[in-house]
């Protein structure tokens, strides 16, 4: 009896104790919460237009995004403004930082020696403009081809012009690599990305970490240099493109290039410099390649999702969030609140209140890491007029509504944190388990609700920071 009874004891003052350190847990979880640790990091597009750009125009953008707690700054150089891809120089109005000028590289290296001492992490895309993987560099011979019953040509646009990547500016436009070929990738790789790792010293670009392939925008690929080798090695027969009955292995292969050779050409290449690269791993244009297995060779991925869409961008959201689960990534970002058109241009209009349900929505998919899109350098001197986007929400120190910036970001970190806490469970996008046990939930009241082992629930919002418990 009496073993019983000290058995009973033992196992009641284990089960409190465990109880107590669950709880204990609980607080520390709670603390994380309200104020989410550094490593979770709210970022932001950042666009130099029409090369408008100023070393104290940099400076200001760079310190306004530190004081609202924008921690990461995807820096693409060499933006064109307001235009179709087919007509790119009507209406349009240049400055002075021309691609790879004396001005240009000083307001480079002024940006990530900058962004070093605040402690903001800098991203580069990987060539001027958004997209794709091109520029000055890229030889006829390097550059995306297409067998045709004429002969080898580089790949054209329907307007009949060259594909080149963009949209950007004439200095930096140029063709856009071959995505089949490592070699000529990674040489790509060397001519814009290496440059700057050459020119700008290792001390004046501490926080330097990612390269960014944006969405696949480029239409389609058939050739290569080794094109007929690799598919017999692979298929054992002679390929013939006039054979309609080798297309489907031939569509194989070209997609696992894609994959293999660029974005994995991509990738070799940055961790050579010690960086890692992120992908948008879906395409606004025809695509050769497989979503998941191309974004499952770069080290992050994210999806966009837009303002004033009526309709949920499942297909971006599945192909980010397919190559994360298929790669064993747990975050998986989104390139947030893209808003206009070719058509009608966005507006300086957006509001906390208007912008946090549409997050919300994306975070009950699975997005579990924000991107802002887009904040515009703007010139130093507040005297002169605002550069503004046509794409994008006006995500800048000199919209009317940039006293909203802090709340909103605060917001993103707080659910940005919980929702990449432990594992999915049970395959759900929004409901997470950690290791104790503990299960986090974001319910459709946008409250997180957590579950203990022992049963005990709480509600918390990150909105106000109320905590409710039952009863």
């Amino acid at each position: 009896m009496k073993r019983y009874l000290l058995a009973m004891v033992l196992a009641l003052a284990s089960a409190t104790l465990c109880a107590q350190s669950q709880h204990k847990k609980l607080e520390g979880l709670w603390l994380s919460f309200v104020t989410p640790p550094d490593s979770i990091r709210v970022g932001c597009y950042y666009y130099w237009v029409n090369e408008q750009v100023d070393a104290d125009g940099v400076r200001k953008d760079l310190q306004w995004m530190k004081d609202n707690g924008i921690q990461m700054a995807f820096l693409a150089t060499d933006i064109r403004n307001r235009t179709r891809w087919e007509n790119p120089w009507d209406g349009q109005r240049f400055g002075k930082n021309k691609f790879q000028s004396r001005r240009w590289w000083k307001n480079l290296r002024t940006a990530l020696k900058t962004a070093g001492e605040l402690g903001i992490e800098m991203v580069l895309f990987n060539c001027p403009g958004w997209s794709q993987s091109g520029g000055p560099w890229v030889r006829p011979e390097e550059a995306m081809r297409n067998w045709t019953p004429q002969g080898i040509e580089v790949c054209r646009t329907k307007q009949g012009t060259y594909v080149t990547c963009g949209p950007c500016s004439e200095e930096a436009e140029g063709l856009e690599v071959d995505k089949l070929s490592r070699t000529h990738v990674q040489r790509h790789f060397e001519s814009f990305i290496g440059e700057i790792l050459r020119r700008i010293p290792a001390k004046h670009r501490k926080t330097l970490s990612m390269v960014v392939i944006d969405s696949w925008e480029r239409g389609q690929q058939n050739y290569t240099d080794s094109i007929f080798s690799l598919f017999y090695q692979r298929y054992g027969y002679q390929l013939d493109y006039t054979d309609k009955s080798h297309r489907k292995d031939l569509d194989r292969l070209i997609s696992d290039l894609v994959a293999t050779e660029y974005m994995g050409g991509l990738t070799q290449k940055a961790h050579e410099y010690g960086l890692r690269t992120w992908c948008e791993p879906y395409a606004h244009s025809p695509f050769p390649g497989n979503s998941i297995s191309y974004g499952s060779q770069a080290d992050e991925v994210g999806a966009e999702f837009w303002v004033n869409d009526s309709r949920f961008r499942k297909k971006e959201v599945d192909a980010a969030l397919g190559a994360a689960r298929r790669s064993g990534k747990n975050r998986v970002w989104a390139e947030s609140f893209t808003d206009g058109s070719w058509q009608k241009p966005a507006q300086d209009d957006w509001s906390f209140e208007k912008l946090r349900p549409i997050a919300d929505r994306y975070f009950h998919a699975g997005i579990n890491a924000t991107i802002l899109h887009v904040v515009i350098s703007q010139p130093g001197d507040d005297s002169k007029p605002a550069i503004r986007p046509w794409f994008g929400t006006f995500f800048d120190r000199r919209s009317r509504h940039a006293a909203d910036m802090k709340p909103l970001v605060e917001y993103l970190r707080r659910c940005n944190f919980m929702l990449q806490l432990g594992q999915p469970y049970n395959e759900a996008s929004d409901h997470r388990i950690m290791t104790d046990g503990t299960r986090i939930r974001f319910t459709d009241e946008s409250l997180f609700e957590i579950t203990l082992p022992d049963g005990h629930q709480e509600w918390w919002n990150p909105l106000d920071l109320s905590r409710k418990t039952t009863p």
